[in-house]
Parts: structure tokens; sequence; C-alpha cells
């Protein structure tokens, strides 16, 4: 029953976020939808910024959870992506918030998760670096939040798929160039 009146409260949030703004929600207001009273709700979270970092986080272990690891980089980037696009106005208030930090916390943290499993696999056979994997990863990772920021911010237009594919085409045109040139500073510095 905790598990579900929990989830039930996460889903509220959500179900609100898609009609108001995230400053604009009140602890009562998530009360009334889900059916509970103020205790149970700072039983379960301390505050709605609790509950969408929560959200968040439920979503980031989802997604580490459910690789699929013979995925095309694509449609590991379109799935890892699954809640900005299946909540866009939702994500769009958060965004538009004073707690806009959160999406771009839990942006980075499936980027970095995602990207980082295709460094690995493009940089299997190459002598690279745990400092240099990383570095490419973040490079990627830091293209792809803002460039998905970016889209957020002019309003989810439908180009969503677009935006997804230059991404996954733009990272299969310069990965080895990339590691290939992370290899050769490493022999210049030796």
């Amino acid at each position: 029953m905790a598990k579900f009146t929990k989830q039930a409260i996460m889903n509220c949030l959500l179900e609100l976020l898609s009609t108001k703004q995230l400053d604009k929600i009140t602890v009562k207001d998530i009360c009334e939808i889900c059916e509970i009273n103020r205790n149970t709700f700072y039983y379960y979270f301390q505050d709605i910024y609790d509950v969408l970092d929560a959200v968040f986080q439920n979503e980031a272990e989802k997604s580490v959870r459910d690789v699929n690891e013979g995925a095309s980089f694509y449609e590991e980037i379109v799935r890892c992506s699954q809640i900005v696009f299946a909540n866009k106005k939702a994500i769009f208030h958060v965004y538009q918030s004073k707690k806009g930090d959160i999406l771009k916390g839990y942006l980075s943290k499936i980027a970095e998760d995602c990207v980082g499993r295709y460094v690995e696999k493009e940089a299997a056979g190459y002598d690279l670096t745990e400092s240099d994997k990383h570095y490419i990863t973040l490079f990627y990772s830091h293209a792809i939040i803002g460039n998905t920021l970016e889209w957020i911010e002019k309003g989810l237009p439908p180009s969503r798929d677009d935006l997804m594919h230059r991404l996954s085409v733009s990272f299969q045109a310069t990965i080895r160039d990339m590691i290939e040139s992370c290899i050769k500073d490493q022999k210049s510095d030796k």
C-alpha cells in the first residue's frame, strides 16, 4: 500500500504539471487529486520538489534498468528520453519553474549513462584512458542536453524525431575521430 500511495502522489504531480506550472502547484492540489490528507503526503515527501525529484529518480532508475544492449544509439536515446516526450507539457512547466535545474540534473544523469555505454562500446580495442572516456562521454552528453534544453525552451515543437536522429548521426559520424584524437594526444604527451 505504501508503494502505491507514493507512486500515486508522483503520478498526481505529473498530471497537475500537464496543466499548471510547477511553482503554482500546492501540496493541497496533490492531496485533493490523490484523495489523501496532508499528513500522508508529508509521510512520503518533504515538499513538491521532493516529489519531482522522486519522479525523475524513478525514471532514471527505470532507464538504467531497461537498457537494450542490442539497440542502436538512436533507439537508446529515444528510449531514455521517453519521459520528456510522453510528458511534454509537464516537462515544459518544470523547465520554466525556479527549480528547472532538477530537470537538467535528470537529463545529465540519463545522457551520461546512455552515452557512456556507447563510448565504452566504441572504445573497445583502443587504449583509451578512463579520463578520456569520461571527457568524450561529457562532450556528447552536453551536446544532447543542450539541444534538448533548447528544444524544450522553444516549446517542444514536433521536431523531436529530427532532433534525436541528428544527435545520433552526429555521434556516429564523429565518435571514432574523437577516440583517435584522444589517443593521438596521449602519444604526444609522452
